[in-house]
């Protein structure tokens, strides 16, 4: 007769195996559709974009870079172990030469090869991106040759965004708030996933800071800073800095595609390029302007927005593993202190100062706090 101990084994190995069955089924079934608010239209184009980024954010882990064509998105060679940029400069340098030996087969198809590009890697992979690039058009000499130094390497960022999914169910209850009183599209309230992965601590390199990621000139007039507060560190107060900013963009510019994408740019560098352009299409002024800080990150801004916002809508389905953990909004009132909030929602001090980034400013009535249950 078997053990009560041997048969409890059993059945949880069993839910063991149903729980992570379920988990695979998750992501068996077909990805969700790319479905917008008419305010953000999605061209054939655009698409392509967005599902790079998607992949970037759901697939491809921190210790993984793609390796794809900084201009065309659709063009993806590899996906290769990362360590450091130099790490991976023996990979792109034999995509570089293969490239150029296919090149050299368009334009000299029947000898004269070996002496301009006598590297040649296994034919098998020479088929994949001859396909790949008859794919996309791009399979004559000058579109190999165009694309030997234009191979970039994108960083995974699949643990980054499930920490920043996370994080952000503390912030956007009141994000949603905020931005619905002032009659913004929905999908704007996940921008911080591209801005600062929903850390209200972050700093850039270029002193952008908060979950709105403002530097001391676009805060200007709508922040206070000083020495002793710095609000674009307050979740709240920056939300509703960040709402004012996009809707004046919105009005300044026309639309939503080019408001966001002023977001990174700046909205006076994207109306100089839709100016140079002579046209108000995203599509157009990413094909067609070349001003000299209009970068890949200009480039990619709208379609790394629209990618997050998608993902984050179907968190559930990119990554079923998520744990949620509930979140209550209270409102400080006369007399409140750190220590009784904190005391009657049973939670430390820390996690409060933290969750809030309240670093040493005193609590004001009718402040609203974010507590994680």
């Amino acid at each position: 007769m078997k053990s009560k101990h041997t048969r409890v084994s059993r059945v949880v190995s069993v839910l063991v195996f149903l729980s992570l069955a379920l988990v695979r089924d998750a992501r068996a079934g077909n990805p969700p559709p790319l479905r917008f608010s008419p305010e953000f239209p999605v061209s054939q184009v655009m698409e392509a974009r967005v599902r790079f980024w998607i992949r970037v954010f759901t697939e491809v882990s921190q210790n993984e870079a793609v390796l794809h064509d900084r201009d065309d998105l659709r063009v993806v060679y590899d996906v290769v172990p990362y360590d450091t940029e130099r790490s991976i400069e023996p990979v792109r340098a034999s995509y570089a030469r293969l490239l150029a030996s296919l090149a050299v087969a368009e334009l000299f198809p029947l000898g004269g090869r070996d002496a301009i590009a006598p590297f040649t890697p296994p034919s098998p992979e020479r088929q994949r991106l001859h396909a790949l690039f008859e794919s996309v058009a791009a399979a004559r000499p000058i579109g190999y040759a165009r694309a030997t130094a234009n191979i970039r390497a994108q960083r995974g960022l699949k643990e980054i965004f499930a920490d920043s999914l996370t994080r952000a169910e503390l912030y956007l209850p009141e994000i949603r708030r905020i931005f619905a009183a002032a009659a913004l599209p929905a999908e704007l309230v996940y921008l911080p996933h591209v801005e600062s992965s929903f850390n209200p601590n972050a700093v850039s390199r270029a002193s952008a800071a908060g979950l709105w990621q403002f530097t001391k000139e676009t805060a200007g007039g709508r922040l206070r800073m000083t020495a002793g507060v710095d609000e674009r560190f307050d979740p709240v107060r920056s939300s509703e800095a960040a709402a004012e900013h996009l809707a004046r963009a919105r009005s300044v510019l026309g639309s939503w595609p080019l408001a966001v994408s002023s977001y990174n740019h700046g909205v006076a560098g994207i109306a100089r390029a839709r100016v140079a352009v002579g046209s108000d299409s995203l599509d157009d002024i990413i094909r067609g302007y070349d001003g000299a800080s209009f970068g890949f990150a200009s480039r990619n801004f709208y379609a790394e927005f629209l990618a997050a916002a998608h993902v984050a809508q179907h968190a559930d389905y990119y990554f079923p593993e998520l744990k949620r953990t509930p979140v209550l909004q209270y409102v400080v009132r006369r007399g409140d202190s750190l220590w009784t909030i904190a005391r009657k929602h049973r939670v430390s001090v820390r996690a409060l100062v933290a969750a809030n980034n309240l670093g040493r400013s005193p609590l004001q009535q009718g402040q609203r706090l974010m507590i994680r249950l």
